[in-house]
């Protein structure tokens, strides 16, 4: 079966409970792709591949696939480097450095977050930034920066 329109977030939907659910774990990177193949906690394969551009996956995004039964996204957990800058300054030259190894990113309450790697954290080490490392369920894919002014 190929899912082409998402129906709302399982969040969003009222009488949850009186559907029956199958959940297809994807990863973080996958909430970016508009044409994929997910199997389901019960064993089922589906195609996604959605015609509205303007339709994006994200964790709990629903699509029916029956009378009374869903299937939902969900979002396997990613190790990610949370940098939480001291200042102003620091955010900048950190924003800076990570631009330059060409990183997607997520700013979010003076924390940037970003997937576990190696060269940033050593990076970060040598800065002597103030970091950890966290099992985060992203909600929505990490993006790069966007230099097309939108168009």
């Amino acid at each position: 079966m190929i899912l082409t329109e998402i129906y709302r977030n399982v969040d969003d939907i009222p009488d949850i409970e009186s559907y029956h659910i199958e959940t297809a774990m994807v990863k973080s990177d996958d909430l970016l792709k508009s044409i994929q193949r997910v199997t389901t906690d019960h064993g089922n394969d589906y195609g996604i591949r959605l015609e509205d551009e303007n339709q994006v996956l994200e964790s709990g995004s629903a699509f029916k696939i029956g009378e009374k039964r869903l299937l939902v996204i969900s979002v396997i957990p990613d190790e990610m480097i949370l940098v939480k800058p001291k200042n102003i300054d620091e955010m900048g030259v950190i924003a800076h450095l990570l631009g330059n190894l060409h990183k997607p990113v997520q700013v979010k309450d003076g924390t940037i977050s970003l997937l576990l790697d190696k060269v940033v954290v050593n990076t970060l080490d040598k800065r002597h930034a103030d970091y950890e490392i966290k099992q985060i369920k992203l909600d929505e894919p990490l993006k790069y920066a966007d230099l097309t002014n939108g168009k």
